[in-house]
């Protein structure tokens, strides 16, 4: 139900002027008068503050921007912690955007491509906005040990995602030549859980690539798009390399733990155990690891063990939790996020995931292990 690319946006832009071409854009923003307001670029692995504009005593300000005349750049108006207003800027642009100091209410003139992203990002605020009530309501339910809740609330969650994601493919398909649809392949619903990360998603990014590259050949984004494309069908090369070896009855990744010291997946060899994929980003985690901590402490006699593996890419809150929870059982963080080679390996697609081993290296169970209950049936089987 829940994805995870393997590639982020940031990571895609290499936003480049290689002349001097500007945009011009008009704001009038309400509520802000005499205010400071942000304008960030997207550069390489993150956001870059280019300006920063005082409205005059009408909220408004004018300003011109630079952008590449071989790419359209990608700006955000910013003011007080709060994104405003996303453009898609091209050479000779003249942009007027009308907004308040919530985000709300936004009209963009002069630019397709922004009113096409605007659009984008309102629907994606309002898809995250019943994503996080439905979750809230999961992990209340999950909290209650009520399964049937949590069954039905998890077939909301993944609705919610497959309406939002099939929207998302109709309006990209729909305008095959806009630029948005370079942002629009990395939105996610929340963090470790884009929009576009299924193994087969990968179609998305090329049709976008191919349709962009008539119109700019020599665009840093389309070019890095196809490295991106090109990674992926690596990595997923790799990860078949690997379940196809015959070292192990299954593939073996080795991960850092928290002292910094690599463990490898193998060295569970012979033995029933858990592997887990997770994040401490999702506002559950604790509940499924109280969970697993009961499963974890009834089982381990009979020899069970669990390898987790963290996903995110700051570490230092991984570490935090880890000892926080004081989580007893191998706990491995290689700090790359989605684009670990253990997501690959195992072909990660939802967060949590979770695959039960028995002794032989067979996988029992897997995936669909949102309770407490299926956890502990799946256990049962793999100490068979």
């Amino acid at each position: 139900m829940r994805k995870l690319f393997v590639m982020g946006l940031a990571a895609l832009m290499a936003a480049s002027c290689t002349k001097s071409n500007t945009a011009v854009v008009d704001a009038h923003i309400e509520g802000a008068d005499n205010k400071l307001v942000m304008v960030a670029q997207l550069s390489v692995n993150q956001m870059k503050l280019v300006d920063t504009v005082r409205t005059d005593s009408k909220g408004t300000f004018k300003s011109e921007f630079a952008v590449s005349e071989e790419t359209p750049n990608f700006y955000y108006i910013a003011y007080n912690g709060r994104r405003l207003a996303s453009l898609v800027l091209k050479n000779g642009d003249k942009v007027k955007v009308t907004a308040d100091t919530l985000g709300k209410n936004v009209t963009i003139e002069g630019s397709e491509e922004s009113v096409l992203m605007q659009k984008y990002e309102t629907g994606l605020t309002s898809a995250i906005a019943q994503f996080e009530a439905t979750s809230s309501e999961l992990g209340k339910a999950m909290e209650a040990r009520d399964d049937a809740a949590v069954q039905n609330l998890n077939a909301q969650l993944s609705r919610l995602y497959v309406k939002y994601k099939q929207d998302m493919i109709k309006s990209i398909m729909q305008n095959p030549y806009a630029f948005a649809n370079v942002q629009a392949l990395y939105q996610s619903l929340m963090p470790g859980l884009p929009i576009f990360g299924g193994e087969n998603d990968h179609f998305l990014f090329q049709r976008v690539h191919d349709s962009l590259q008539t119109l700019y050949p020599n665009s840093v984004y389309v070019k890095s798009l196809q490295e991106q494309i090109k990674a992926a069908q690596d990595l997923k090369l790799l990860a078949n390399r690997i379940e196809n070896a015959d070292e192990t009855s299954f593939p073996n990744i080795s991960l850092p733990d928290i002292n910094a010291k690599n463990v490898d997946l193998s060295s569970l060899e012979g033995r029933p155990f858990i592997l887990m994929f997770w994040t401490v980003a999702d506002p559950n985690q604790k509940m499924f690891n109280n969970d697993l901590m009961e499963i974890y402490n009834k089982y381990k006699s009979a020899g069970l063990e669990i390898y987790q593996v963290s996903i995110d890419t700051d570490k230092t809150a991984w570490a935090t939790a880890v000892k926080e929870q004081n989580l007893p059982w191998i706990s491995v963080c290689d700090g790359k996020g989605a684009a670990s080679i253990a997501v690959a390996t195992y072909n990660v697609t939802a967060i949590p995931s979770m695959f039960v081993f028995n002794r032989k290296g067979d996988i029992v169970a897997s995936n669909d292990l949102f309770s407490k209950s299926k956890v502990e049936e799946a256990v049962k089987k793999a100490l068979r």
